[in-house]
């Protein structure tokens, strides 16, 4: 995940750094995995954060209260969200 040359730099300036490292490579491996599912559920990311499809920006979804596409119940909420507008667009 890191490379030498960071994880040098870093043991110059944090002493213990190779305690945290397995903790730090999970972290970057978590949110590789989160960008992942975001990119393939058609969300979107620039300099503000991350956008759904439709362009609410993700502070705003989770206002709302919808769940976010790493979590384990958006597939069920998007299959639902979608079936029922397009019942609304067919009427």
């Amino acid at each position: 995940m890191t490379d030498a040359s960071f994880n040098l730099a870093q043991l110059e300036r944090r002493p213990n750094w190779y305690d945290h490292l397995g903790k730090v490579e999970a972290a970057i491996r978590e949110e590789d995995r989160i960008n992942t599912i975001r990119w393939q559920a058609g969300w979107t990311a620039d300099e503000g954060g991350w956008y759904a499809p439709c362009g609410t920006s993700e502070s705003d979804w989770e206002l709302e209260g919808y769940p976010l596409p790493e979590d384990p119940r958006f597939p069920a909420w998007a299959s639902a969200f979608y079936h029922y507008e397009q019942l609304d667009q067919s009427s």
